[in-house]
């Protein structure tokens, strides 16, 4: 009787210990991201330059992105304010990265505020390289409840 005891907590102890075991090394994004797949991203359009104007992507459900970086011409260095507005995305906040495509210049990653129906925004400072010339890719992430949709758009700064 006491052995059969011992055995039912012992593997209690063992189901336990993996449970808490695996809370600790799967992330629950991981598990997020095999759920819905992966981001499926539409690039902007070739003739829209952000320097000059803000720019749309229609993503596959229908929905629009639309970017805009203040203040034109995009400086280095500087703060620089991200307003992303969208159509038939109604999300708390939106997820971005920012990366150069030419050199690596790191990777900034940052959740925007939902400040306004349909309006996200949020600050970075873009660092500078004396090769100049970087070419950035914005890319935003609508993570859905049953998939993640995503807009890439580019832009190229100078010295």
């Amino acid at each position: 009787m006491k052995t059969k005891k011992f055995l039912m907590f012992l593997i209690i102890e063992i189901l336990i210990l993996c449970l808490v075991c695996a809370y600790f090394l799967i992330s629950s994004s991981d598990i997020y991201r095999w759920y819905v797949g992966n981001t499926n991203f539409i690039k902007q359009n070739k003739n829209c330059d952000l320097q000059k104007e803000a720019c749309s992507v229609v993503l596959e459900d229908g929905s629009r992105v639309t970017l805009s970086i203040n203040p034109r011409p995009i400086p280095l260095m500087k703060p620089i304010e991200l307003v992303v507005k969208t159509k038939n995305i109604n999300l708390d906040n939106l997820n971005l990265k920012v990366y150069a495509t030419n050199m690596n210049m790191g990777l900034i990653e940052k959740s925007l505020n939902k400040t306004a129906k349909n309006t996200y925004k949020g600050k970075i400072t873009l660092p500078t390289c004396i090769v100049g010339n970087m070419i950035w890719n914005v890319n935003i992430i609508a993570n859905k409840p049953t998939k993640s949709i995503g807009a890439t758009f580019e832009f190229k700064t100078g010295k």
